[in-house]
């Protein structure tokens, strides 16, 4: 739980504000030595900061779990609730997921992946690795939005090779990012604390950007670190959405939709079950093998 805090405090955040309240509440019980209930979440596979490991044979670390799946078996990985780099006991990490994906692209038993979305994004950091394994697979991945796609989630499934939504009703969108500091100098103040920084003139940018909007001046905040990448996330949703109707208003300026609208605007593909989407798979998959026959 530490350092699911130290993540949201260390990175921007690509996420919807909708889920920030009850991530608020969970930090402040964390501050206030409060006990936080969690849900019991057993894990097959699971990783160790990276390296990939399997919970039957956790000293052998070549082992692929996907290689005792069935010929032609699609894998259908869940990315859902608040994203982190890092998973932990109770939770899985981002970065098990990009390990997952290329375990999956590693094994001659899958044909491809259902990124099985319901997410309200999380911390920039947490996408970086998931960028990295579905930039670099060669297998067929759909997206299936279960729920929500919104920010670092519509991040993340903007590299599909297809986005589907199970319902008109789910949400994607949010493009964008956003820093949020709590002071704590009057909770300090109250416990007779009185915290001192202190900087060489060495050192005068360290943390410059962070103690300025604590101080009311978020320019440099926002032109140094959010604005970069708030430009960054639409150029990449711009490449990997080529038909998205830039014209609709905020659409990539944090605006969120519903996927019946989503497809309209090119946002979304289509709307489609979990059958569907594995279809798409098997499409994708057969359509790769013919032009792969005729080279």
């Amino acid at each position: 739980m530490l350092e699911l805090y130290l993540q949201e405090l260390l990175s921007p955040l690509m996420l919807h504000s909708k889920s920030y309240a009850a991530l608020s509440l969970i930090t402040e019980k964390i501050l206030n030595g409060q006990p936080v209930n969690l849900p019991d979440s057993p894990k097959q596979i699971y990783s160790n900061r990276g390296t990939l490991m399997y919970s039957d044979q956790p000293e052998n670390l070549s082992y692929n779990p996907y290689d005792e799946y069935p010929n032609d078996t699609i894998a259908i990985i869940p990315l859902s609730g608040f994203m982190t780099k890092y998973g932990s006991w109770w939770r899985t990490g981002v970065d098990d997921l990009a390990n997952l994906i290329r375990l999956a692209d590693k094994s001659d038993k899958i044909i491809g992946t259902i990124l099985l979305t319901d997410s309200p994004g999380g911390s920039t950091s947490s996408i970086f690795q998931l960028e990295d394994a579905m930039r670099n697979r060669t297998k067929a991945c759909v997206g299936l939005i279960e729920g929500s796609a919104n920010s670092g989630a519509c991040y993340a499934v903007s590299f599909c090779d297809v986005i589907g939504a199970i319902n008109p009703m789910c949400e994607i969108g949010s493009i964008g990012v956003m820093a949020r500091f709590m002071d704590y100098s009057k909770a300090d103040e109250k416990y007779g604390i009185k915290t001192i920084e202190v900087y060489p003139p060495e050192s005068k940018y360290k943390n410059l950007e962070s103690r300025e909007a604590i101080e009311g001046d978020t320019k440099r905040l926002i032109e140094e670190q959010l604005t970069p990448f708030a430009i960054h996330f639409q150029n990449i949703i711009k490449s990997n959405r080529p038909n998205l109707d830039l014209s609709i208003e905020g659409i990539i300026e944090g605006k969120v939709f519903y996927a019946r609208d989503a497809v309209k605007y090119n946002l979304v593909d289509k709307i489609m079950n979990l059958e569907q989407a594995v279809a798409e798979v098997q499409k994708i998959n057969d359509n790769r093998k013919t032009i792969y026959s005729f080279n």
